[in-house]
C-alpha cells in the first residue's frame, strides 16, 4: 500500500552573515585579496595593473575589457561557474585563473568598504559593498550600483578601492605575494606597484629544463641549483604552478634525506593539478597529484645526482687553490734551504745534484709499506682526486690529495709522489678556515719533503721540517 502522505520541501537557507565569512575565512593571509584583484584583471585581457599602496586605502586599476551591467550581476553572483564555462579569454585567449567566483569576497579579511568601478565602451557604474551597512539589514541581499559617466575611467577597464583597512601591508610583502601569486611573466601583462613595474628576480646558478609527461598533462619548466641559499627569495623550493600561478614551493620531502636539494629554486607548470578553492594547496589525494608527486620525485632524483657531481666540482677547485697556495709558500722556503730544493728539482751543483738522485734511487729501493699505506696507494686517482706538482726547475714533487678514509694516516709519500688523506678529520677541521688549511697542507707536504731527505732518522727529519716550516710559515705571515 503506497504512502499517502504529502511531501514537503523546505528551503536551504544561507544565512548573510555567511558571505562576510567567506571573505574572513577563505585565505589564510589577508594579502591574498591583491593576488586575486591582479588575476582577476589578468583573466579580463588586461595589459596592465596598476596596483597601489598608502596608509588609508588600496586601489587597484587596470585596462581590461570591463564590465556592463550583465557582467557586474555576474561578478557579485557567489560560486559563477562562468569563467569554468569560458575558461580563456576572448582577446588573448589567455586560461582563466579563476574558478570558484568566490576569490572577490577575500577582499573583506582586509577592510570593511570596497568599490567597483567599471567601464565597457559607453556602459560605466560603481557599485559599493561597505560591510556596516550589509549586516543593518538582515533580510536584504542587495547592494547599490550607480549609473557613470563613461569617461570616469580613461579606458575599458576595472577599477576596486578598499578603505577602512583592517591591516596594513608592507610593499616587500605584496610584492612577494605578486611575484608568486600572479602570471608575471605572461606575455601582453604588466604588474605596477606604486609606479614601479613588478619584474620577476633572475636567480643565478645552474639551470635545469624540466619537461615530463604523465596521463593526465605534462610538467614543464626549470629548476636552479644555487650556490647560496639566500639568494632564493623566500627560502628554497619549487615553485609549482597552475595558470601561471604559484600554488606551493615544495620539494616533496626528499629535502629531509638529502639537504643537497635545498639549493634548489626554480618552477614546474603543471596546470592539470586539481586546487583547493583557497589555492594554496592542492587536492593531495587526487590521482593527478600523486602522478605529478612521482614524477617530480624521479626527476630531483635525477638532479642530486647532478648536484653532488657539481659540489665536488666546486670542491675540487678550492682544494686546488689552497694547496697550489701552500705549494708556493712552501717553494719559497725551499729556496732558502738548497739542500732539500735539490730533492724536487732546484738547480744545484751537479755533484750535489748526482748525490741527491742516487739517495732518491736508494730510499724507492728500501722504503717497506705499512698496511695503511697499502691501502692509500690502492685507492689512489679517485673521482675527486686533486693532483698538482711542486716544480722546482724541470723536476718536482706530485701532490695528490684523494679520500683514503679517516682511519688512514694524513699523508704518505712514495718515490716522489706525496699523498694527503682529505678523510683524516685534522684536515676536516682545518679545511674550514682558509689560513688554517693553507697551513695544513704546508705542514704535511714539509713533512713527507723532509722524510724524503731522511726516512731513517727522524729527530733530524723532524729538525730538518721544522727549519721549513718556520720559512714557510714567517713567509707567509710576512704575505699578510
Amino acid at each position: 500500500m503506497e504512502s499517502d502522505q504529502a511531501t514537503l520541501f523546505i528551503p536551504i537557507i544561507f544565512d548573510k552573515s555567511h558571505l562576510i565569512t567567506i571573505g574572513e575565512k577563505l585565505y589564510s593571509e589577508s594579502i591574498e585579496l591583491i593576488r586575486e584583484l591582479v588575476n582577476n584583471a589578468y583573466d579580463a585581457d588586461a595589459t596592465e595593473v596598476q596596483v597601489g599602496i598608502s596608509e588609508d586605502e588600496i586601489v587597484v586599476e587596470d585596462n581590461g575589457s570591463g564590465m556592463d551591467e550583465a557582467g557586474i550581476r555576474q561578478y557579485f553572483t557567489i560560486g559563477s561557474q562562468e569563467k569554468k564555462k569560458h575558461n580563456r579569454s576572448p582577446k588573448f585567449n589567455r586560461i582563466r585563473i579563476g574558478e570558484f567566483g568566490i576569490g572577490k569576497f577575500a577582499t573583506l579579511s582586509a577592510c570593511g568598504h570596497f568599490e567597483v568601478t567599471t567601464r565597457k565602451g559607453n556602459f560605466a557604474a560603481s557599485v559599493i559593498f561597505d560591510k556596516e551597512e550589509w549586516e543593518k539589514v538582515e533580510d536584504q541581499w542587495r547592494i547599490p550600483m550607480r549609473f557613470e559617466p563613461a569617461d570616469i575611467l580613461k579606458e575599458n577597464g576595472t577599477r576596486v578601492i578598499l578603505k577602512k583597512l583592517i591591516k596594513k601591508f608592507s610593499l616587500e610583502d605584496v610584492e612577494r605575494r605578486i611575484l608568486e601569486g600572479v602570471p608575471i611573466k605572461a606575455e601582453n601583462f604588466s604588474v605596477h606597484l606604486n609606479g614601479k613595474k613588478v619584474t620577476a628576480r633572475f636567480i643565478a646558478g645552474q639551470r635545469i629544463p624540466v619537461f615530463e609527461g604523465t596521463e593526465y598533462g605534462h610538467i614543464s619548466g626549470e629548476l636552479i641549483v644555487v650556490s647560496n641559499t639566500n639568494l632564493i627569495l623566500g627560502g628554497p623550493g619549487i615553485e609549482i604552478k597552475v595558470k601561471g600561478v604559484t600554488i606551493k614551493k615544495d620539494l616533496f620531502g626528499m629535502e629531509v634525506n638529502y639537504p643537497q636539494l635545498n639549493l634548489l629554486a626554480g618552477e614546474v607548470y603543471a596546470d592539470f593539478l586539481p586546487i583547493t578553492s583557497d589555492r594554496t594547496n592542492f587536492i593531495i589525494d587526487s590521482p593527478e597529484y600523486q602522478s605529478f608527486i612521482k614524477v617530480m620525485r624521479e626527476v630531483l632524483g635525477r638532479v642530486l645526482h647532478d648536484i653532488k657531481y657539481w659540489q665536488g666540482q666546486k670542491e675540487k677547485k678550492r682544494i686546488k687553490r689552497a694547496i697550489n697556495a701552500a705549494i708556493e709558500k712552501v717553494k719559497n722556503a725551499l729556496k732558502k734551504n738548497p739542500e732539500l730544493a735539490a730533492l724536487v728539482g732546484l738547480p744545484v751543483d751537479e755533484e750535489k745534484h748526482h748525490a741527491t738522485e742516487k739517495a732518491v734511487s736508494e730510499l724507492k729501493k728500501s722504503k717497506r709499506k705499512t698496511p695503511a699505506q697499502k691501502r692509500i696507494t690502492a685507492k689512489v686517482l679517485g673521482p675527486q682526486a686533486v693532483i698538482t706538482k711542486l716544480k722546482m726547475g724541470q723536476k718536482g714533487v706530485n701532490c695528490q690529495l684523494d679520500h683514503f678514509g679517516e682511519n688512514a694516516p694524513e699523508s704518505y709519500s712514495e718515490g716522489t709522489i706525496i699523498y694527503i688523506n682529505l678523510d683524516h678529520p685534522i684536515y676536516v677541521r682545518e679545511s674550514k678556515n682558509r689560513e688554517r688549511y693553507i697551513n695544513h697542507i704546508a705542514r704535511l707536504l714539509t713533512q713527507e719533503i723532509s722524510l724524503l731527505k731522511n726516512p731513517r732518522n727522524a729527530r733530524q727529519a723532524y729538525d730538518i721540517q721544522s727549519k721549513l716550516l718556520k720559512d714557510t710559515l714567517i713567509e707567509n705571515n710576512a704575505g699578510n
